[in-house]
């Protein structure tokens, strides 16, 4: 089905947005489509834009961050075949320059289940919100390098997005709140609240909607994730 432009996926049973196809609307009226992607792990796994990006390589550029050594080598891999899709091994943090991620440790990967290995956080506590992670025996520290939003962007000449990706273990509310909307506004936003498993605790999920509100946007929450997005009638995307 493929070779005709479809592909047949499910969709998830408290899911009633499907962001996919948000990413195409856009796309298809714009004809290119740029980003920039904090927290991306391997590129392919529990990744919300990896087929996307691999089925328009030829218009989708865009910048993908991950912190961990190892790990960023598998996303260098998985994105090698994208030349408009740059790599960083970096971390984004708007105070330090390194800071400390807990993960779990390679050598236990096995007994844990797969994605697990995506629970790598600033906050040493967070494995606990998840069921993934038996206990703190199973995880380790690792130094990471860093660079605040503002540098990352004025560094790599970006002064516009299509979409703002956000998936750093209980990091996305500090980054969001530190973004300078009146420098750069990024047509999507997505991010992940976690409310459910106090992630993003609500108070703080409330005022970052509320923040983004008053740049514009409009939100789509979903169970574990938001979209936030500008209405512009220049040109009926949305």
């Amino acid at each position: 089905m493929r070779r005709w432009g479809y592909r047949v996926f499910k969709i998830g049973p408290y899911s009633l947005f499907d962001f996919e196809s948000f990413l195409y609307r856009h796309l298809e009226v714009h004809k290119k489509f740029s980003f920039l992607q904090i927290g991306a792990n391997d590129g392919i796994m529990n990744d919300p834009i990896y087929q996307f990006n691999m089925d328009n390589k030829l218009v989708v550029s865009g910048f993908v961050l991950e912190p961990l050594p190892d790990v960023y080598d598998k996303l260098v891999r998985n994105y090698q075949s994208c030349p408009l899709i740059k790599p960083f091994n970096l971390a984004i943090h708007e105070t330090e320059a390194e800071m400390v991620l807990h993960r779990v440790k390679p050598s236990l990967a096995d007994e844990v289940p797969e994605f697990a290995i995506g629970v790598a956080s600033f906050d040493e506590t967070h494995w606990e919100k998840t069921t993934l992670v038996p206990n703190a025996d199973y995880m380790e520290q690792v130094k990471v390098k860093c660079i605040s939003f503002a540098d990352f962007i004025k560094s790599n000449g970006v002064d516009s997005l299509d979409l703002l990706l956000i998936d750093t273990e209980g990091y996305d509310y500090q980054i969001l709140m530190s973004i300078d909307f009146t420098f750069i506004k990024p047509k999507m936003i997505r991010f992940e609240h976690g409310v459910r498993d106090k992630v993003m605790s609500l108070e703080n999920f409330t005022a970052v909607c509320s923040h983004l509100n008053s740049f514009g946007y409009q939100i789509i929450a979903e169970s574990y994730d938001a979209t936030a997005y500008l209405l512009d009638p220049s040109d009926l995307v949305f």
